[in-house]
C-alpha cells in the first residue's frame, strides 16, 4: 500500500514547506468551497420544488385527469403546494439572510 503524501495540497506558495499560513489559507478555501456545494444543493432543492409545483399544476389542468381523481386529491394538493413553497421560501429566505451577514 502506497504512502500518499498531501503535503503538496497544503504547500501553496510552492517553497516547500507547509506553514501555518498555508494551512490557514487552505482551510479558509476548503470552507469556501463545502460553502458553494452547500448553496448550490440547496438552489437545487429549491428550483425542482418550483418545478415541481408546476408540474404538478399542468397535470392537474390535463383533460385525461377526472375531475373526482381532482376532488380526491385536493387534501394532498393543499399539502403538497404548502411544502414545495415552504422550501422554496426558506431557501429564499436563508439566501438574503446569508448575504446580509
Amino acid at each position: 500500500m502506497a504512502h500518499l503524501d498531501h503535503s503538496a495540497d497544503y504547500d501553496l506558495d510552492g517553497d516547500g514547506k507547509v506553514s501555518a499560513a498555508d494551512v490557514a489559507t487552505a482551510k479558509l478555501i476548503q470552507e469556501q468551497e463545502d460553502s458553494a456545494r452547500k448553496h448550490l444543493a440547496q438552489l437545487r432543492l429549491a428550483r425542482y420544488a418550483m418545478i415541481a409545483i408546476g408540474v404538478y399544476t399542468l397535470l392537474m389542468f390535463m383533460p385525461f385527469v377526472p375531475d373526482s381523481r381532482i376532488k380526491l386529491l385536493t387534501t394532498i394538493s393543499d399539502l403538497f403546494y404548502i411544502s414545495m413553497a415552504s422550501i422554496v421560501g426558506a431557501f429564499m429566505g436563508f439566501t438574503s439572510y446569508m448575504s446580509r451577514k
